[in-house]
């Protein structure tokens, strides 16, 4: 009796556990099916969220279960469910919801995790599966990028770039050019906005592209100048200092910032920014260039505002002073540029006009006849 009780429990045990595996697989199965109906252009529709938190209590009860915890299957669509819960945000900023920017991180997390797991996988039985999902969003959000930077709405560009960008991050892949569509089109955008004084709304822009790119170097120059161009020397000396952090040597980044101080009207600042970039690089041309120029108009303008004083006010002989000492300054840099570009006509005519205006009437003929022959 106790032999054939022992039977019958062990009997019923192995016609259990199929079952108990059926069900779990069934859960994948489940998810899957409802993931079919998934359409990120109807995302506004209420039912497309609905199926995906309903795909999302599946996945999880086959994502904690042994049988099905590693299955391959599984983390596609475990990868495909955490993904839509992040593009189903877009519905609630859509529409001025606030959104938990941790919960979306932890989704993505969660969702590239699992895309890892499919592509790493030896067998590749799903690696095409999950690469079709990704790309597909991936190259409609870079077409409208084109689409939207051919019509001029850099905005939309921004956005679309990034975004393809984004997801291709998914995959662990680098999207270089979607990368350098986002850089160009944010510039394009930026200088807009500055155009018309909008400082925030490209700071917020260019704060956004740089949190999803945050080794952006051309990103960092951009909210170097925006937070210049807005007076706030605090802010651009942060970013500053950020992408020196990431590249110690970025002679650009204090050519950018010393020609935003031209713009500015910061003399000093100028002339201290690019004599950094200098430093960095003593054969650096443009920055070469630069400071020579603003250094021969700097001390145009002292003369002027000396010029503008009643000559018997003291402080005439101390700005014509120090415009003499800035001109002087200026010949030291252009001469090095001249050096290295000798038919570069503008700057000839500055040589010959500095050296005239320093009573130097040998060196100015000199530079004067070497602007005249060239044609």
């Amino acid at each position: 009796m106790k032999a054939n009780f022992l039977t019958a429990a062990l009997g019923l045990f192995l016609v259990s556990a199929p079952l108990v595996s059926t069900a779990q697989k069934k859960n994948v199965t489940d998810a899957a099916m409802l993931m079919k109906k998934y359409n990120p252009m109807a995302i506004m529709d209420p039912n497309t969220k609905k199926n995906v938190e309903e795909a999302k209590k599946f996945i999880d009860l086959a994502a904690v279960n042994p049988e099905t915890a590693e299955d391959m299957k599984m983390h596609l669509y475990k990868g495909q469910i955490y993904y839509a819960l992040v593009e189903l945000t877009s519905v609630d900023v859509m529409k001025g919801i606030a959104v938990d920017k941790d919960l979306i991180k932890q989704n993505s997390d969660i969702a590239t995790a699992s895309f890892k797991k499919v592509i790493e996988d030896p067998k590749k039985t799903y690696k095409k599966d999950a690469e079709d999902f990704i790309n597909f969003r991936s190259e409609m959000a870079f077409n409208m990028g084109i689409k939207a930077y051919n019509a001029k709405n850099y905005e939309q560009a921004t956005q679309m770039f990034a975004g393809a960008y984004q997801v291709q991050k998914f995959l662990s892949n680098e999207y270089k050019e979607a990368y350098t569509n986002t850089t160009l089109s944010l510039n394009n955008y930026v200088d807009s906005l500055l155009k018309v004084k909008n400082y925030d709304k490209a700071n917020e822009m260019a704060e956004s592209i740089l949190e999803m790119m945050p080794s952006n170097i051309d990103v960092i120059i951009t909210l170097i100048n925006i937070n210049l161009q807005k007076g706030d020397a605090v802010a651009a000396e942060k970013f500053l200092n950020k992408g020196l952090e990431l590249d110690p040597k970025n002679k650009q980044l204090y050519y950018v910032l010393g020609t935003s101080y031209i713009d500015l009207k910061q003399n000093d600042k100028a002339e201290q920014s690019l004599n950094k970039a200098l430093e960095i690089d003593p054969n650096y041309t443009e920055a070469q260039y630069q400071l020579g120029a603003h250094l021969f108009n700097w001390a145009n303008e002292l003369k002027y505002e000396a010029g503008q004083l009643d000559y018997k006010d003291p402080k005439v002989s101390q700005l014509e002073a120090q415009s003499k000492e800035v001109l002087g300054r200026a010949l030291v840099v252009l001469e090095k540029f001249i050096e290295k570009n000798p038919n570069e006509k503008p700057v000839l005519d500055i040589l010959y006009k500095t050296h005239y205006k320093l009573g130097n009437s040998e060196k100015a003929a000199e530079y004067k006849k070497r602007m005249e022959a060239i044609k």
